[in-house]
């Protein structure tokens, strides 16, 4: 199916005019731009009221109207709004098979709802399906499916990992299609790097590689079925940043966001010695290196991580980084026992908050046996957590980050926790900062344990460091 972008064309503008027939639609002109874009990839930012759900639910119900035997299959953050979706489908599906029109002579429609929300157009030669699933934390429910066409609503806010390692390579195989719709939030995800590729002019269908075509839709463009007036208002009560984001599809600085982009992409580097395997960052330990060690404990669905740095480079090394979910704390404090006598770490830093400073303990008597008697003991320090003191540690990673004293292996999770640390209000309007809501944060405070731990010397004199702890605010310049 949809091999060739002259028949993508044919296709959507065959079924344009049969949604004109059935439901009377007809899309503004940037609607049209996308519906009938050859490209094999589409990347849409929306902004609210632009008609993203409309044009979205048309596309997908004329699909399976005119395409017998295809499969598609539609993903969103959260299963409501997957069914939201598919509410809309199947409500012009619905409205469709109620009138009598000749297009839809020897069709049926089936709607299944359970597990999950599923509509079948079923035909004489083959049947037509809909899938409407929830993306989930990594997408492990998706695994093992395909499809001829993949649209993800709400893009933005779905995890990178689902959008590049579980949907795109669904597509490798049937030359189909992916569509992404979302309205902008931020510029550190997997969307938007889409988004910024197919910015520049779709390639002639003769280039190699998958085309990308990237649309800036904002409220505007459906201009005839708007409150100006109103807009306005939002314009004057939202601020220019967040209209800009929610009204103009304008892809926006992370507010909220602790670490800067810049200085995140800064720090990745390849490290000599240093490797990427089954989730973790490994390395031999070196009789030069100068080692230091953070140490963040799991509690119920948080992951136990062991971060292990080399001071003695400037800038310093993310040398291991372990974690580990869902084991007994003698467990846990066993296996972190053995990745630290391995390394000797001058110092080790570990949080010492509630359950930490018991575990500690643990960690220390599991040490003491694998160590040989001429060697140093090897003592635990605690970190007590606390809103001001995490405000601190943070702050001192952030230092670190901005003054480009610091490197470490494109490690997926360390990167997606870095990113996704953000600033929030507090209940009592103290500062707080932590994971995006449905995220882990522990690779993240088990770094900045080991930096704070690190012998590493201030930020050169002139460096210009202004945090957002020290702001108020939830961004730094």
């Amino acid at each position: 199916m949809w091999r060739t972008t002259r028949r993508r064309t044919k296709s959507a503008k065959e079924r344009l005019a049969l949604a004109k027939r059935l439901w009377g639609w007809t899309p503004h002109t940037e609607q049209r731009k996308l519906f009938c874009c050859p490209a094999q990839v589409r990347v849409a930012a929306c902004g609210r009221r632009w008609g993203k759900t409309e044009c979205l639910s048309v596309d997908i119900a004329t699909l399976a109207l005119t395409e017998a035997g295809s499969k598609q299959l539609i993903v969103a953050p959260t299963d409501g709004q997957a069914r939201l979706l598919g509410e809309a489908v199947q409500q012009k599906l619905d409205a469709a098979f109620s009138g009598s029109h000749e297009e839809l002579a020897g069709l049926t429609l089936t709607v299944k709802i359970s597990p999950y929300l599923k509509l079948v157009v079923s035909g004489p030669n083959a049947d037509a399906e809909m899938a409407f699933r929830t993306a989930g934390r990594d997408g492990r429910n998706l695994r093992g499916l395909w499809a001829h066409r993949i649209v993800v609503d709400e893009a933005a806010r779905v995890p990178d990992c689902v959008l590049t390692d579980v949907l795109l390579p669904m597509l490798t195989d049937v030359g189909g299609e992916y569509l992404l719709a979302s309205s902008p939030f931020g510029r550190r995800s997997a969307y938007y790097r889409l988004y910024a590729r197919g910015m520049t002019p779709v390639p002639d269908q003769k280039e190699a590689g998958v085309q990308v075509a990237s649309f800036q839709c904002p409220t505007s463009d459906n201009r005839g079925h708007l409150d100006m007036a109103f807009l306005e208002a939002q314009r004057e009560d939202m601020g220019e940043s967040l209209y800009a984001q929610e009204y103009e599809a304008q892809f926006v600085d992370d507010y909220g966001a602790v670490f800067r982009e810049e200085d995140i992409t800064a720090g990745i580097a390849t490290l000599a010695g240093v490797t990427l395997r089954d989730g973790e960052i490994h390395s031999e330990p070196d009789s030069d290196g100068v080692y230091v060690a953070g140490i963040d404990w799991g509690r119920k669905t948080d992951f136990s991580v062991v971060a292990i740095l080399d001071a003695a480079t400037h800038p310093a090394r993310l040398v291991h980084l372990s974690r580990w979910q869902g084991t007994g704390w003698d467990r846990q404090a066993a296996a972190a026992a053995e990745i630290l006598v391995r390394y000797a770490p001058v110092r080790i830093l570990a949080d010492g908050s509630s359950i930490g400073d018991p575990v500690a303990e643990m960690l220390e008597k599991a040490m003491e046996p694998l160590r040989l008697p001429s060697d140093r003991p090897l003592t635990v320090e605690r970190f007590q957590f606390g809103t001001d003191s995490k405000v601190r540690l943070i702050d001192t990673l952030t230092v670190g980050l901005s003054a480009r004293a610091l490197q470490f292996p494109p490690h997926r999770t360390l990167l997606a926790e870095l990113r996704g640390f953000e600033y929030a209000p507090g209940t009592s309007g103290r500062l707080k900062m932590g994971a995006r809501s449905g995220g882990h944060d522990d690779c993240v405070i088990a770094l900045a344990l080991a930096w704070l731990a690190a012998p590493i010397p201030a930020p050169p004199l002139g460096t210009r460091i202004l945090l957002g702890s020290q702001l108020g605010l939830g961004r730094r310049e």
